[in-house]
């Protein structure tokens, strides 16, 4: 296993320890939802089945949508700085991608909770 894909079943096990995975998955489906973009996950993925479903849905838009794909960068906020197209395969860009997202979206939750 890479060092990316290690990082990322890291963080969505950080995630599901701290009670808030069903809204982070909710979060992530909202945010493709508002660029146009359908993605097939519920409250009640599992973990591994959620990330190989984002990867997917973001490796799509890499290769296919790239516009998309910015747009997205941009509603989840997520600085293009961060990510390093030049140097990098669409597979390590998608995948450092969704370490990207998973950690931002979690923060929105973890936000979003502490106020309510």
């Amino acid at each position: 296993m890479n060092e990316e894909k290690e990082n990322i079943v890291l963080l969505v096990g950080q995630i599901s320890d701290s009670n808030l995975y069903k809204e982070v998955i909710l979060q992530v489906k909202k945010d493709f939802e508002l660029i146009g973009q359908t993605i097939e996950i519920n409250e009640f993925i599992e973990p591994a089945d959620f990330i190989k479903e984002v990867y997917q849905q973001i490796h799509h838009l890499l290769r296919h949508s790239f516009d998309t794909y910015l747009q997205l960068l941009y509603r989840v906020d997520i600085p293009e700085k961060l990510m390093n197209f030049n140097t990098q395969n669409s597979d390590n860009i998608a995948k450092t991608t969704i370490f990207y997202i998973l950690h931002r979206e979690w923060e929105k939750v973890k936000l979003r909770t502490s106020f309510q």
